[in-house]
């Protein structure tokens, strides 16, 4: 049985915050990034989205563009550092 959602955690480092999320593997990673910036006000700049990225671990990627999280190989486990 494929998986259709993950969960995975977000490290906001400035705010010394952790927030477990749960996310469909089908989201892009454009559309991850508009979704986090304005759920948690991460204060990141979408005017130019083709700027924007996030970093991830386990494994290792720097998410971004029209990608699906599925096709980066995000799994439950992955975690997200925004240090910005």
């Amino acid at each position: 049985m494929v998986k259709e959602r993950i969960e995975i955690m977000l490290i906001v480092h400035k705010q010394k915050k952790q927030y477990y999320i749960e996310v469909p593997i089908s989201i892009t990673a454009n559309d991850l990034v508009l979704a986090l910036n304005q759920a948690y006000a991460l204060g990141i700049d979408t005017d130019d989205i083709t700027n924007c990225y996030l970093k991830v671990e386990n494994p290792i990627v720097l998410l971004k563009g029209n990608k699906t999280i599925g096709e980066y190989g995000l799994r439950n486990g992955s975690v997200i550092h925004f240090t910005n």
